[in-house]
């Protein structure tokens, strides 16, 4: 059986109050390029939101890293754990890193949310 690999609006976080939500209560994962927010949604679906700063480049170089980052998550998406909510942030070495080291990057990033949080010491 094959997956989809659409991008339908259901896996796409589409209100600004939605982002917001992620950017303030998400768990952040750092991983060079990408810096990800991640909070679960209790829906079931896992949904991506991109935010790409003017910083990391011009309006071409801010479409492509959108076009790629979409692409990565169609075709990776099977390896975040169900039910979040992800806002992916390219960084400002976004732009150099192209299709490959997104991809990577993104792989890192799944993992790291794959695996139990640890609880911090106070």
């Amino acid at each position: 059986m094959v997956t989809s690999e659409s991008f339908p609006r259901t896996l796409r976080l589409l209100h600004r109050a939605e982002f917001l939500k992620v950017q303030s209560q998400g768990r952040k994962v750092v991983v060079e390029p990408l810096l990800a927010l991640a909070l679960p949604n209790g829906r079931g679906v896992t949904r991506l939101g991109l935010t790409v700063s003017t910083k990391v480049g011009n309006a071409v170089v801010r479409a492509r890293i959108r076009r790629q980052l979409r692409e990565v998550f169609r075709k990776r998406r099977a390896l975040l754990p169900a039910g979040l909510d992800l806002v992916l942030i390219p960084r400002q070495g976004a732009g150099d890193a192209g299709l490959e080291g997104l991809s990577r990057a993104f792989a890192s990033i799944a993992e790291t949310l794959s695996r139990p949080r640890k609880e911090r010491p106070r």
